[in-house]
């Protein structure tokens, strides 16, 4: 099916002819008021009815599907000319709400221009630099895509002047989980503002691996990062493949041979901390064994040998603490440094040697 139409036909030529009368009153009044939003006017016929061919063309042996398309584009259109009033009427936050409204309904570059130019009235300049941003993303060729780009321009020196600049993460396919720095995720697409300098990004999407990206968002203009997601599935193949080239050429994938990242979980830092807590006990020990030594030789012939041998037993105990907490310190750090290292055949060992006694411990990966 081919559809022909003006693109600066009223929206409302097949309709009433009171319908034309309100959408011509509309387009007059937006005219005189401010001019701004011609560009849209206009834009809503070509986008209104491209919207109506393609239902039609798509949905040419599915009756339910053209009712279900004209009736989106039916709505849209409404919320549409409710926006226009509402911008025309100074309600620039009810604008925004109804632009925002229809471009759900029907996504449409002229709809991203209207919400930017609302959002400036507003005075919130990272809004319309969002959507002034999306509109050329959506319509790079626009005929007014220079003074957009003025716009952007100014609108991103304003934000500099705050400390920050605007970022925007795009996903393929959309609706990819993000994590910025490691803080809380959003979903993509996702437009924010941060602080210049490197961030760090993370992708997620079921069915989909993971993705990282590092980026330097600049000072003084704001970027976009878009991220192509790759199938689970042609990566579990790609996967496949260097395991199959690896093994006829004798050598282990390279995340075979050295797996980074912790392994042995809190076992190392349970270790040194059983080992720091044996050497606390070993200093405690030898505290009283210098106090029983002190009351051994102030006290009286009788309680010299009672003294004494409390003394031996303290001095025994805090021996034996001493060369427990020495042997679990060593384990513990043998431990640690191996898990921080990449996955090969590491072997360790320790040995602490005291008086009266040693201590060794052992640590091996085969």
């Amino acid at each position: 099916m081919t559809c022909f139409f003006q693109t600066t036909e009223p929206v409302g030529r097949a309709r009433s002819q009171g319908s034309r009368r309100a959408a011509s009153t509309t387009r007059a009044r937006a005219r005189v008021a401010t001019g701004t939003l011609l560009l849209s006017f206009v834009g809503l016929s070509t986008w209104s009815r491209s919207a109506f061919c393609q239902a039609t063309s798509a949905a040419s042996n599915a009756p339910s599907d053209e009712a279900a398309a004209e009736q989106r584009r039916t709505q849209a259109k409404a919320k549409y000319e409710r926006g226009a009033d509402a911008y025309v009427a100074g309600r620039y936050k009810d604008a925004v709400e109804f632009f925002l409204a229809a471009d759900k309904l029907s996504p449409s570059a002229p709809l991203s221009f209207n919400i930017a130019r609302a959002e400036e009235k507003l005075s919130d300049a990272a809004g319309a630099l969002r959507w002034y941003r999306d509109y050329l993303r959506r319509s790079p060729t626009a005929r007014n895509a220079s003074e957009v780009r003025a716009a952007i321009a100014a609108l991103a020196a304003t934000l500099a002047k705050k400390g920050v600049q605007q970022l925007t993460v795009l996903s393929k396919p959309e609706g990819a989980t993000v994590e910025v720095d490691d803080q809380p995720a959003v979903v993509a697409p996702w437009t924010g503002e941060l602080s210049p300098g490197r961030h760090h990004l993370s992708f997620s999407r079921a069915g989909y691996a993971d993705a990282q990206r590092d980026v330097v968002l600049s000072a003084s203009e704001p970027i976009d990062v878009s991220v192509q997601l790759e199938p689970k599935s042609a990566v579990a193949g790609t996967d496949a493949t260097e395991r199959t080239n690896a093994s006829r050429s004798g050598a282990l994938p390279a995340n075979d041979a050295a797996e980074r990242g912790p392994r042995l979980g809190l076992l190392p830092w349970v270790t040194l901390g059983v080992g720091a807590a044996a050497l606390g006990g070993a200093l405690t020990f030898e505290l009283l064994r210098r106090s029983a030594e002190n009351d051994a030789k102030q006290a009286p012939q009788v309680d010299y040998q009672a003294q004494l041998d409390r003394e031996q037993s303290r001095q025994t105990t805090a021996r034996i603490f001493l060369g427990v907490g020495g042997a679990f310190v060593v384990a513990g750090g043998v431990m640690l440094l191996v898990d921080t290292k990449p996955k090969s055949h590491l072997a360790g060992a320790g040995l602490v040697c005291l008086p009266g006694m040693c201590a060794a411990s052992a640590l091996g990966r085969f």
